[in-house]
C-alpha cells in the first residue's frame, strides 16, 4: 500500500467531516485552537499530539481548502498573532507539495497575493516568519521550470532600499533558499549581480544587527554570483568586520548566528576561500583568545578553524602555517581542556555546557593533530606540554590539560614522539613528578594516562622499568584518595600485563610488587583495589615462580578468603591464584588443601551468571591440583569429578588450559581419569568430541590437532564391541564427526 494512502486511512470519517467543517468555515475561533495547541502547549503532549494529528488529516484529505484558508489568514485576520500562526503553518504544509497540483490561473493568484501581502504586512515578525514560506514557493516554482519575475524585481527593489525591514526581510528570503534550487535563481539574478553586491555590502554594515544577520546569511546563499576576485574580496572584508561589529556591539545571538553562516561559507566554497585562509584564522585566533568573552563564543570561533580542518583543499595551508601561529591554535583547545570540574559535586552544579567544551577542546585537538601532521604538531605539543607541566605553582586544571594533551598526542604520534631528540627524557620526567602531584585530578590523569595502549607508552614502560615501579610502589604506600588508588593500581597491572617476563627477575622488582600488593587485598575501602590487587599478583605469581613459591603460605589463605567475596570479579582472581599456585607444585599448598577443595566446590556447583567465569577457572583449578598435587587428593574421585565438569566454555583462557591438559591425561591413559573399567571412556569421547566441534575457541589449533590424532587413535585400538557400545551412546552429531575424523 501507498504511504499516503495508509497514512489517509489511519483518520476516521468523523475526523475527516470535522476537518471539512472548520476549513469552510467563516469563523476562525477553531482554527485559532488549533494553532494554541500545534505551537503552544510543551506541556500537554497529548493536545499537541491531536492538533498535529488534525493538522496531518486535513492536509492528506484537503490540502487545497488548508491552503486557501491558511493564507486568507495571513493576509486578512487582523490579529498579528494568528498571522504569524498561519505562516507557521503554511510552513509545516510544504507548498513544494503542493505548488505543482495547483492551476496556472491559481497559482498567478496566489503570486499576486504574495507580492500584496510582502508590501502591506506590517509586522516584522510574521514578516520574518514568512520568508521560510516564500523561499519553499520561490524553489518549487523555479524547479518547475516556471519563473516568478515579479518577486525577484519585488526582492532586488527591497534589498537595495533604505528601509531596513524591507532589506531584511529581502534578505532572509535569498538566505532560506533551499539548496537544491539556488543555482537556478543565480542564473535568474546573473545580471543584477553589480546591484546585488553593492546591497549588500550596505547591509552588511548596517546599524541594524538584524539587517547584518540576514545579510550574512543572503551572501553565503548567492556567493557563487560573487566569484570574481574583486567582488569576493570586499564582500568577505564585510563579512569578517561585520563579525567583529556583532562580536562586541551586540548580544552574543547576532554574533552566534553570523558566524554560524561564516562556517557555512569555509564549507561550501573552499576554492574561494582558500587564499584568505591565513588572515582567516589569525582572525579566529583573536577572537578564541579573548578575555571577556563567553565559553560558547570561544567554541564557535574556532569551529571555524575545525570546519578547514575538514576540507581537503584546506591542508597546504595547514601544512604552511608558521610556528608561531601553530602553537596559538593549540593553546586555545588547552583552554577548552581546562574546563574541567573538580569533583562530582562541582560537575553537577555547573551547567553541561561546561562539559562540551570540554569535549569540543579533546576533538579539536585530535583534529588539529591530524591535519597538522607529526611534524608540526609534535614540536610544538612538547612545548605546550612544558609550559603547562613547568611552574608549580601553575593553577591544577592547566597540569590536567598538560597531561589530557599528552594522551591525544601519543595516540597520534608515538613513533614520532619517541624519536624526538629530548622528548622522551622530558616527559617521562613529567610524569613521574605528576604521579606526586599536590591535586587529585592531575594524579589521576596521569596514572590513567599510563594505561594508554600506545607505543609511546610502552617504550616508557620498557626504558624506566624501575623508576616506574618505584612510583607506582610510592603511590599505593602514599596515596589517600581511593579512586587515585585504584587508579594507580589499575596503571601498575596494565604496566605489569605489559612488560617483558623477564624483566620482573632482572630489576628484584617482582618481590618488591609482591610486598606491595599483599596488603592491598585486604583494603577494605575499596573492592576495585582488592580486586587489581589479585590480578595483578596472579600476573607476578605466574611470571616469577621463585617469588610466588616464597609468598604462597601467605597468599593461599587471602585467595581463600577472596573466594568468598560478593564481587564476582575477586571471586574470578581468587580461584585463577588459586590455580596458579597448583601450577607451582609447591609443597605449601599441602595444609590448605581440604579448604580449597571446598571453595572450589562452591564455585564450581553454583554457576549463577555472575558466577560463570569463576566456576570455570574453579574447574582449573582443580584440575591443575589433579594434575601437580595427586598426591594430597583421592584421585580416583577428585580426576572424575573435574572431568563431569568439562568441556568449559565461559572462560577461554582456562578452557584451552583444561582440554589441553584433558588430551594430555588421555593420551597417557590416566587410571583416574579412565575410571574403574575405563567407565569414564564415553565422557571422555564426547567431551574431546565438543571441543574439535567448536573449533579455535576451546582449544589451541595444536591441541584440536592432538585431540583429532587422539580420537583416530583411540578409534584404530579399542575392540568393536567397545566401539560400538561408546558409537550407540553418542547423539547424531557426534557420531558423524567421530565417522569422519576416524575415516579421514
Amino acid at each position: 500500500m501507498d504511504p499516503e494512502t495508509e497514512q489517509g486511512s489511519e483518520f476516521s470519517i468523523e475526523l475527516q467531516s470535522k476537518a471539512f467543517q472548520v476549513l469552510s468555515s467563516n469563523d476562525n475561533t477553531a482554527m485559532e485552537t488549533l494553532f494554541s495547541h500545534l505551537f503552544y502547549s510543551p506541556h500537554s503532549e497529548q493536545l499537541r499530539s491531536q492538533a498535529l494529528e488534525f493538522f496531518q488529516c486535513c492536509k492528506h484529505h484537503h490540502p487545497d481548502l488548508l491552503f486557501i484558508k491558511l493564507f486568507f489568514l495571513l493576509r486578512s485576520t487582523p490579529l498579528p498573532e494568528t498571522r504569524a500562526n498561519a505562516a507557521r503553518a503554511l510552513h509545516l504544509l510544504n507548498p513544494s507539495h503542493l505548488w505543482p497540483n495547483l492551476k496556472p490561473i491559481a497559482q498567478a493568484h496566489l503570486k499576486a497575493h504574495f507580492l500584496n501581502f510582502l508590501s502591506d504586512e506590517p509586522s516584522l515578525h510574521v514578516l520574518r516568519l514568512a520568508s521560510y514560506l516564500l523561499a519553499q514557493t520561490v524553489s518549487v516554482i523555479f524547479k518547475t521550470h516556471q519563473t516568478w519575475p515579479e518577486l525577484l524585481n519585488f526582492l532586488l527593489s527591497s534589498i537595495s532600499s533604505d528601509e531596513n525591514k524591507r532589506r531584511e526581510v529581502a534578505a532572509l528570503v535569498f538566505a532560506r533558499l533551499p539548496n537544491d534550487c539556488r543555482f537556478l535563481v543565480h542564473n535568474a539574478l546573473r545580471d543584477n549581480k553589480r546591484l546585488l553586491h553593492a546591497s549588500f555590502l550596505r547591509c552588511l554594515a548596517s546599524s541594524s544587527p538584524d539587517v547584518q544577520v540576514a545579510a550574512f546569511g543572503a551572501v553565503v546563499s548567492l556567493i557563487p554570483l560573487f566569484s570574481e576576485t574583486k567582488l569576493f574580496h570586499e564582500l568577505l572584508r564585510a563579512l569578517m568586520v561585520g563579525v567583529f561589529t556583532l562580536l562586541h556591539g551586540y548580544e552574543g545571538s547576532y554574533f552566534k548566528i553570523a558566524f554560524a553562516e561564516l562556517i557555512n561559507l569555509v564549507s561550501r566554497q573552499p576554492q574561494l576561500l582558500k587564499p584568505y585562509m591565513n588572515d582567516m584564522v589569525l582572525d579566529v585566533l583573536q577572537i578564541a583568545e579573548s578575555g571577556g568573552l563567553s565559553d560558547e563564543t570561544h567554541r564557535l570561533a574556532f569551529e571555524l578553524v575545525m570546519a578547514m580542518a575538514e576540507e581537503k583543499e584546506y591542508e597546504n595551508v595547514f601544512a604552511n602555517l608558521p610556528y608561531r601561529i601553530v602553537s596559538k591554535l593549540f593553546l586555545v583547545p588547552m583552554k577548552m581542556l581546562q574546563r574541567l570540574a573538580e569533583d562530582d559535586g562541582e560537575r553537577e552544579l555547573k551547567n553541561e555546557k561546561v562539559f562540551d567544551v570540554y569535549e569540543f577542546g579533546m576533538k579539536s585537538l585530535k583534529k588539529l593533530c591530524v591535519v597538522l601532521g607529526a611534524s608540526k604538531a609534535v614540536p610544538v605539543a612538547f612545548e605546550v606540554f612544558r609550559l603547562h607541566l613547568d611552574d608549580d605553582a601553575a593553577y591544577w586544571k592547566e597540569r590536567h590539560a598538560g597531561i589530557t594533551m599528552l594522551s591525544v598526542i601519543a595516540e597520534e604520534f608515538s613513533d614520532e614522539m619517541v624519536l624526538m631528540e629530548n622528548f622522551l627524557v622530558g616527559v617521562v620526567t613529567k610524569i613521574l613528578k605528576s604521579m606526586q602531584d599536590s591535586h587529585t585530578q592531575v594524579r589521576l590523569a596521569t596514572f590513567k594516562f599510563m594505561e594508554t595502549p600506545t607505543n609511546f607508552v610502552q617504550v616508557v614502560q620498557i626504558l624506566y622499568h624501575h623508576r616506574l615501579v618505584h612510583a607506582f610502589c610510592t603511590a599505593l604506600d602514599n596515596e589517600q584518595v581511593v579512586k587515585v588508588k585504584e587508579q594507580a593500581a589499575s596503571a601498575m597491572q596494565f604496566f605489569l600485563k605489559n612488560t617483558l617476563p623477564e624483566s620482573l627477575t632482572l630489576n628484584k622488582t617482582a618481590e618488591t610488587v609482591l610486598g606491595k600488593l599483599l596488603p592491598l587485598i585486604q583494603d577494605k575501602d575499596s573492592s576495585e583495589i582488592r580486586g587489581i590487587a589479585l590480578s595483578t599478583l596472579n600476573i607476578v605469581a605466574q611470571r616469577c615462580h621463585e617469588v610466588a613459591n616464597k609468598y604462597c603460605a601467605i597468599y593461599l589463605p587471602i585467595l581463600l578468603e577472596a573466594c568468598k567475596d560478593y564481587n564476582y570479579y575477586i571471586r574470578e582472581e581468587a580461584a585463577r591464584g588459586i590455580r596458579i599456585c597448583a601450577e607451582l607444585g609447591t609443597q605449601q599448598l599441602k595444609p590448605f588443601i581440604n579448604r580449597i577443595l571446598s571453595e572450589l566446590g562452591v564455585l564450581m556447583n553454583n554457576p549463577s551468571p555472575l558466577n560463570e567465569k569463576a566456576h570455570d577457572i574453579a574447574v582449573s583449578a582443580l584440575g591443575r591440583i589433579c594434575e601437580f598435587h595427586r598426591e594430597c587428593i583421592d584421585g580416583s574421585q577428585m580426576v572424575p569429578a573435574w572431568l563431569s565438569f568439562l568441556p568449559l566454555r565461559n572462560d577461554l583462557i582456562e578452557a584451552k588450559l583444561m582440554h589441553e591438559q584433558l588430551c594430555l591425561m588421555a593420551e597417557r591413559f590416566d587410571k583416574d581419569l579412565l575410571g574403574a573399567d575405563s567407565q569414564n571412556f564415553i565422557k571422555i569421547i564426547v567431551v574431546l568430541l565438543e571441543i574439535i566441534d567448536k573449533g579455535d575457541k576451546l582449544a589451541t589449533a595444536q591441541t584440536i590437532q592432538q585431540v583429532e590424532n587422539l580420537l583416530r587413535q583411540l578409534g584404530r585400538c579399542i575392540p568393536r564391541s567397545a566401539f560400538d557400545t561408546i558409537f550407540s551412546s553418542l547423539n547424531a552429531q557426534q557420531r558423524a564427526l567421530l565417522l569422519s575424523l576416524l575415516y579421514s
